[in-house]
Order: C-alpha cells, then structure tokens, then sequence
C-alpha cells in the first residue's frame, strides 16, 4: 500500500461518508432516514477506513453476533461488513491492509470466528474464508402445491402486526437459532432495522405482513402485480411450526407464487407436497462465509456425528493461525488441542475448515477439490463427524 494511504478508525462523523462510498460500490443510496437507523448498528470502534489525501478510499467493519454450532454452543463472532475499495484506488494493497488490520485485532480481541456474506465470491478465500451456508432460491406454485394427506393439521396460526410481532418475535427466533447450526443472533437494534420496513425496503409490493404460531413466525410481502407472496423472514422451533405456516402461506388468495430465498438446500417444504416438483429452484447461492480464528476454541466447542481422534495440520498462509491440532470427538463433546510435534493424519486448508464448520460441506468433496488431503477411510470418517444433522442457515442478513 502506497505511504500516501493511511488506516485510522472510524469516528462517528465518518457515518455520511462511509455510506456516500458504500452506495458508489454496491449501488445503493442512503437516505437520511436509512442513516439514522443504520447509526443504531454502526459503532465506530468497530470500522476501520483507507485514507488519502482525507478522503476515504476503503472501508472494513463489524458487527457483533453469536453464532451457532452443531451441537448447540453459541461463540461469539465478528460479521465482517461494509468491505469497499474505491475504483480510483484499486490495485494498491488497500483491501489487503485493511483486511489484515483488521483481523488481527479480531485476534486480539480474542474471537474465534469471523463470518462475513460476499457480494463476489472470488475475493475472500485469499483471506482464509470458506462457504458455510447455502441460499436456494425457490418459487413454489400455490395452487398446485397441495400437502400430502398424511400430514397432520395443526393449526395454530394466526395474523399479527408488526408491533405484536416485535414483541413475541425475538425470543422464537432465539429458539429457532438455539438449534441451527450457523444461525446469528439478534439484539434490539437489529429487531427495529429488520421491522423498520419502509417504503424503499418493498421494492413495489406491500408492507410486511406476518403469521405467527406459538412455535415460529414468519413475515412476507405480496407483489399484486407478480401475483407473488415474498417470504422475508422465517424462523421456526418445531416441525409443527414449520409445517402449519407453510400450510397457511399456500392458502393464500390472488397468490399465484410463492417466493422464498433463503431456503435450505433440501428444504423440508418439497417433502411435505404431494408433488415436490412444485417447488422449483430458480437459483442457488452462497450465503455465510466463515473464517476460523481460533482452531482448538472453535472444535472444542463443536459437536460431531462419531467419535473421533484425529490430528489435523490447518494451513493458514494469511494470519497464520493454523497449526497442527489434535481434536478428539464425538456427539458428548471434544476436545482440541495444539499438538506440534505430533504426526498429521490429515492436512485441511483453513478456507476448508470454515465450509466444514457448520455442517454445510462434505470433507469428500473438499478432498477431491484439493482443500482437505488425507487417506480415504480418514476423509470418509471427517465427513461423517463434520455433517451437521440440520442443514445451516444463517437467517440474517449482514
């Protein structure tokens, strides 16, 4: 990076300018409405910038979350955000510095993990991120989609508003978080941004409507036009929640379609229908990228599908937090521990170790693709101590 470039600490008069660059680089416009909500997450202490000759060329925050892993435990981690570089000052080191400034103080800090969602997936592998979670993209025909007759109903729905829903929300989704690996919590603020739901969020269709259960809730638009239901946000703790809003969604009236994005992929819904073709995926993306910060923290905390006693040799060309680790396993609990002189059964890429860390990627085919080199009856066993019984989501967007 050249000298002329500085990195300093946002201070909370940077806010306008922060989001003058952010909207140059992801397109987007701050009003001063949407300022004034973001400034209820930003915290200064938490973003670091790029400057020239005083203006701001680069940008890297954070936010707090917990997240969750297989097995239940929650750790406390850094959701990477705001990441731009201006086009006048590309190719100059900028993204680099500011990354490794930033992750080392997440070190120093003490945090185990770090996540973050990629506007390009060619960026942050360099930086030790793997895929972690999968985003399925699906339309589901309303009228065709029938459940199948053997499927209990339940009940139990009813319509709320937003103020009733602020209300009873926060603690479904904790239950919803509390046992899917990957999930993010949310405080207060993120509670009143997610509900804020003004005109510019609607994208030519309605408010937020909202079904609650007494085991989850889930909040969707309606695009008139489309003859679309938009599923925003869904969060369920039981089966039974989860089946009887799905029940209650496709017995929408003047609702051709409905949308979800954010689904698994094999969401439970193509399996309740008569005819699961009826949910047809129109895109699949990555969603959460994780970044493991400290390996014997976060496999310590992890539980596994069998028992294990391995040792690892993590690579990590970046931060140089990798190491040889002995993790020794299973569904009870685990330990990992730093084991230098030991002899590896196993040699992972850290990138690796954060698509394995939820549960979301098979260690056979990161085996194959080169990211994980080790003797087949050793990935097969990684593969199956590593798979996740539910599928990760993250279910907030950062």
């Amino acid at each position: 990076m050249p000298p002329s470039i500085t990195l300093r600490r946002a201070t909370p008069a940077d806010l306008p300018a922060l989001a003058e660059a952010d909207g140059r680089a992801f397109g987007q416009h701050y009003s001063d409405e949407h300022l004034e909500e973001i400034r209820r997450l930003f915290d200064p202490d938490r973003f670091l910038v790029a400057v020239d000759a005083g203006e701001i060329v680069g940008i890297t925050g954070s936010y707090p979350f917990d997240v969750t892993l297989p097995g239940g435990a929650a750790l406390p981690a850094a959701g990477v955000t705001w990441v731009s570089v201006a086009v006048t000052h590309r190719r100059r080191g900028i993204l680099r510095a500011l990354m490794a400034e930033q992750h080392r103080a997440f070190v120093a800090d003490g945090l185990p993990v770090s996540l973050l969602t990629a506007s390009e997936g060619a960026i942050y592998g360099r930086f030790g991120y793997g895929v972690a979670t999968e985003h399925r993209e699906a339309e589901v025909t309303r009228r065709r989609a029938v459940l199948r007759r053997d499927v209990p109903d339940t009940g139990g729905v009813r319509q709320v508003g937003t103020a009733e829903l602020r209300r009873i929300a926060p603690e479904l989704h904790r239950r919803w978080a509390a046992q899917t690996p990957g999930a993010l919590s949310r405080d207060d603020a993120w509670w009143d941004v997610l509900l804020a739901d003004h005109e510019w969020q609607r994208g030519g269709a309605t408010a937020l409507f909202h079904l609650a259960h007494p085991d989850g809730y889930v909040s969707y638009r309606i695009d008139r036009g489309a003859q679309t239901c938009r599923v925003v946000d869904m969060a369920t703790a039981t089966d039974e929640a989860y089946t009887a809003l799905w029940r209650t969604l496709l017995a929408l009236d003047l609702v051709e379609t409905v949308l979800a994005r954010s689904l698994t992929p094999a969401e439970p819904v193509q399996f309740l229908l008569a005819d699961p073709r009826q949910v047809r995926t129109v895109g699949q993306y990555d969603g959460m990228w994780a970044r493991v910060l400290d390996v014997p923290a976060v496999l310590s905390a992890r539980r596994y599908g069998t028992e294990l006693d391995v040792v690892l040799d993590v690579r990590d060309p970046f931060l140089d937090r990798g190491g040889r680790f002995r993790l020794r396993g299973g569904p009870d609990g685990a330990e990992c521990t730093p084991a230098a002189g030991a002899a590896p059964v196993a040699t992972i890429e850290v990138t690796a170790l954060g698509s394995l860390l939820f549960g979301g990627a098979d260690a056979g085919s990161l085996a194959r693709a080169g990211l994980l080199a080790a003797e087949p009856a050793v990935v097969r066993r990684l593969a199956t101590a590593f798979r996740g019984e539910r599928a990760p989501q993250h279910g907030t967007e950062f």
